[in-house]
């Protein structure tokens, strides 16, 4: 998103200030820059150019790798809930088999309880 601002004064005595803002969360230049550029150095604006595709390519495969990064991330965060689900239902379990019904209970429910609240609120925060 890019965005313009100008501002002009003038005086009484025909004189003008220009004051020009311009703000782009993209590597690029205003138009008007690049043609005072073409006016002053004509070869520098195929330099310019170049160096903008460049930018653009690098943000892209920097996007790209953050976006790669993030979906491990969540993949690898499902698969060790996983893991630590099966171990508190296994650990419930083998309590309930060893004759402490109570406790297997317990421990299988809270861990289950456990998992759903963390991801209840993991979801929620989006």
């Amino acid at each position: 998103m890019s965005r313009q601002t100008n501002a002009h004064v003038r005086r009484r005595d025909g004189s003008e200030l220009l004051v020009q803002d311009n703000q782009s969360d993209a590597p690029t230049f205003p138009i008007a820059a690049i043609e005072r550029l073409h006016k002053i150095r004509p070869d520098r604006v195929d330099w310019v150019f170049e160096q903008t595709q460049a930018e653009a390519d690098e943000r892209r495969a920097e996007q790209r790798r953050i976006n790669t990064f993030v979906f491990c991330e969540r993949i690898m965060a499902l698969i060790i809930a996983l893991v630590v689900g099966l171990c508190g239902v296994g650990g419930g379990l083998y309590a309930a088999l060893s004759g402490h019904d109570w406790l297997g209970g317990i421990v299988a429910t809270a861990m289950i309880g456990t998992l759903a609240v963390a991801f209840l609120r993991f979801h929620g925060q989006k």
